[in-house]
């Protein structure tokens, strides 16, 4: 965490953007390392290979504090977060600087004033993800989507990428305690993650993307929420396999 204080306080103003987006996915790489953590990436086309095909949204279910720095791991994006993180200590200086959009949940305008935020990111060329759920789960089942943060991609014209973010042993079996849900704290999480005897593998599955163009937001997020939900039911209930090639290590 130190070392990615240095990089956003002190490298980020002198180095170039590629660089920033090199040393984001080195910090997420080496962070998700010391948790004992790997990252699985599963592309199921082509097209949803978003480093290479992007900008898009990505539209993921939400399980843990760390599911931001799986993402990052494979290929940097800008997040839309909830405002509490900014004011964590260490992780939320680090969220800021980077450039995460927050949402300060409760004030008028708050959710608008966001999601144009993120259409600006888009139009940029840069990929934004967003956890539509609202908050995290265990990855058993999807929770009811917020369909309104569909409205970047609408706006910004960029097909919208389903994303099932799921947590499994390293035999494949899925697994539930890597979730930061309840009453737990973040050192209890932390405490979960560095002390499994094999630690974890976070398995992202990127679905083909889908094209937003005459379709409404509510259309457009059940139809994403429907492929999330079939895949997570297949990880949870049936087999997963043995994880594949590791973006994170």
């Amino acid at each position: 965490m130190l070392q990615g204080l240095f990089c956003v306080l002190v490298l980020w103003a002198v180095v170039s953007p590629a660089q920033r987006v090199r040393l984001e996915r080195w910090f997420a790489r080496r962070l998700m390392a010391i948790l004992r953590v790997r990252v699985d990436a599963v592309f199921e086309v082509p097209q949803a290979q978003y480093a290479e095909h992007g900008p898009v949204l990505l539209y993921s279910n939400h399980v843990s504090w760390i599911d931001i720095f799986a993402f990052n791991a494979v290929a940097p994006v800008t997040f839309i977060a909830k405002s509490e993180i900014s004011q964590w200590p260490l992780a939320g200086t680090l969220a800021k600087r980077s450039g995460t959009l927050f949402i300060e949940r409760g004030r008028r305008h708050a959710v608008r004033e966001v999601i144009e935020a993120a259409a600006k990111v888009l139009d940029q060329g840069r990929t934004v993800a967003v956890f539509p759920e609202g908050t995290t789960g265990t990855g058993r089942e999807p929770l009811p989507f917020h369909s309104n943060f569909v409205q970047p991609a609408i706006a910004a014209g960029v097909p919208l990428l389903p994303v099932t973010l799921q947590y499994v042993e390293p035999n494949g079996r899925f697994t539930e305690a890597p979730a930061f849900v309840g009453e737990q704290t973040l050192l209890d999480n932390i405490r979960v993650l560095v002390t499994a005897p094999r630690g974890f593998v976070c398995r992202l599955t990127f679905h083909a993307p889908i094209e937003v163009e005459g379709n409404t937001r509510h259309t457009l997020s059940a139809q994403a929420r429907s492929v999330i939900e079939a895949r997570m039911a297949e990880g949870a209930y049936g087999s997963m396999g043995t994880p594949g090639s590791c973006a994170g290590t």
